[in-house]
């Protein structure tokens, strides 16, 4: 086993997150714009990519919850890339941390939103995840409005396997090391 504090282990963890993320968006958007005959732009191709990140958190959060330490890490190291970098230093240079501030809190609200939609339709009485993989398929293609082309269990079925998939790997990834802070 590999000792190890939190901030280094949500390092790592932020890794494969970008890996799994970045795999599953590569497989999901093709196959995706095959099963509904659409052509997504490059604004809806970003969307998705985020969206795919913000449900990985969410799977890392949602097995990782009793190592607050580990996400409180893991949620400040994605959240600030998402900010322009040089509007960053434009705002530090004038001080004006608020901004920096208010631009982070929107995006925690974000990622808390979804982690409250996800908790929601997660259905931990049973196996069967389509409420929940219908919900993230809205959020990923139609920015989180309805819609029944997403009722369908070609897609819904790859966004569960996902799920799962991810869940797995991070259960079997943590059991690896042990956190000494």
């Amino acid at each position: 086993m590999k000792k190890t504090i939190s901030k280094e282990f949500a390092q790592v963890l932020l890794h494969s997150l970008k890996k799994f993320s970045d795999d599953f968006y590569q497989d999901f958007s093709q196959r995706t714009q095959t099963a509904l005959d659409v052509e997504f732009d490059e604004t809806q191709l970003a969307t998705l990519k985020r969206e795919i990140y913000m449900i990985n958190l969410w799977i890392i959060s949602k097995i990782l919850s009793p190592d607050k330490k580990i996400l409180d890490e893991l949620h400040k190291i994605y959240l600030l890339p998402h900010v322009n970098e040089n509007q960053i230093k434009q705002w530090l240079e004038k001080k004006e941390t608020e901004n920096l501030k208010s631009v982070l809190k929107q995006d925690e609200n974000e990622l808390r939103e979804r982690y409250t939609k996800y908790y929601a339709d997660w259905n931990d009485k049973s196996s069967e995840q389509f409420i929940l993989a219908t919900t993230m398929l809205e959020n990923m293609l139609n920015k989180g409005q309805p819609d029944r082309r997403f009722v369908r269990i070609d897609l819904q079925a790859l966004v569960i396997q996902h799920i799962y998939g991810m869940m797995k790997f991070i259960m079997d990834f943590r059991k690896d090391y042990k956190i000494v802070d």
